[in-house]
């Protein structure tokens, strides 16, 4: 029978993501707007339509940002994360895969490039994260590193520690 430890779904809700959409939105919208009711040629018709169309991927993103979330459990046959709708299936961790980890402080931006899926390779390791700078940092006993983005790192290291045995 397994046994949950930790439970936390995080997701993109900084304010100025959303500022910068609505901006965007905004700016388009009012492209869209004042071509179609500008005087119209044969031409111009054509790029109506095509203001119409580009219209949809701000209202992608959106809707994009609005899905994103970062689901993480750990449980005492290992930690499973699912950073939605990237991953179709979570991701299992289990506790013999693990040599160590800690739950530390990182700069998002100069460690890993932002927030997001970060892929950096060798050194850093991968990293899935929505906003903050702290996390768990995993070491793998196959020499892979992976960082999973918190904003419960103390009640994150407590149900490392429990998953774990009291190692880490």
């Amino acid at each position: 029978m397994t046994k949950a430890y930790f439970n936390e779904t995080q997701r993109f809700r900084q304010i100025w993501i959303f500022l910068i959409i609505l901006i965007t939105i905004g700016g388009w919208g009012y492209a869209v707007f004042t071509s179609i009711t500008a005087e119209q040629e044969t031409e111009k018709a054509r790029s109506d339509l095509t203001m119409i169309l580009l219209s949809i991927i701000p209202l992608a993103l959106i809707f994009l940002l609005l899905k994103l979330k970062l689901a993480t459990r750990v449980r005492n046959d290992g930690i499973y994360f699912r950073f939605s709708p990237f991953h179709r299936k979570e991701k299992h961790i289990r506790p013999d895969e693990i040599n160590t980890f800690e739950v530390r402080k990182y700069k998002p931006i100069s460690e890993y490039g932002g927030w997001g899926i970060r892929v950096r390779g060798g050194k850093r390791g991968i990293a899935y994260n929505v906003s903050g700078n702290m996390g768990l940092q995993l070491y793998l006993k196959n020499g892979k590193k992976t960082l999973i983005g918190t904003q419960k790192p103390v009640e994150l290291q407590k149900a490392m520690e429990e998953m774990m045995g009291k190692e880490g």
